[in-house]
């Protein structure tokens, strides 16, 4: 495979990594459940001991996202790479981190919104979900860890690819001559 072809395929699964980021950011607005705090009548607000244990839910489902996004972009980059040899472990890698960050960027977009605007506008009694936030920035390693699994454990387990003798390309360089 040339350059200018890798390349290519290349950017096109960076586009591809960029889109799977954003179905996982999706994914994650939706999935993680977030504790809501209470406006009191006097002003501050409350959040039961229970429903702190539910701030956990955002860096669970975030890194759950990552090894179904790293494992799909780990594959789409064995697949159109192989050829290149082993810097598509490195390739892969990367267009790991451009989902993870796209995912994590997007997310908190996707998200309630910033928390503390929300509380401030908050009327008595009514409950103030937290803000989407990726409290453990660790879980981006989930993401690259399950992508680059893919091309390491097939490149290993797969066929070995053939070689040619070392006297059959000294013949071949002397015949040439």
């Amino acid at each position: 495979m040339g350059f200018r072809t890798a390349l290519s395929r290349t950017l096109v699964l960076t586009v591809l990594a960029v889109l799977v980021g954003g179905v996982a950011a999706l994914l994650w607005a939706t999935m993680s459940v977030l504790p809501s705090w209470t406006v009191m009548a006097d002003g501050h607000a409350e959040i039961a001991d229970a429903a702190r244990t539910q701030v956990f839910s955002a860096n669970f489902w975030y890194a759950i996202l990552g090894v179904a996004g790293g494992l799909a972009i780990g594959i789409a980059a064995w697949v159109r790479l192989r050829s290149v040899g082993w810097p598509v472990a490195v390739i892969t890698a990367a267009l790991a981190v451009i989902g993870a960050l796209t995912c994590w960027w997007l997310g908190e977009i996707f998200g309630p919104g910033p928390f503390a605007e929300r509380l401030a506008a908050a009327e008595p009694g009514q409950q103030v979900p937290i803000a989407l936030l990726l409290t453990a920035p660790s879980a981006l390693a989930v993401w690259v860890f399950a992508a680059v699994a893919v091309p390491l454990f097939a490149a290993s387990l797969g066929p070995e690819v053939a070689r040619p003798e070392p006297e059959a390309v000294d013949a071949r360089v002397a015949s040439d001559a």
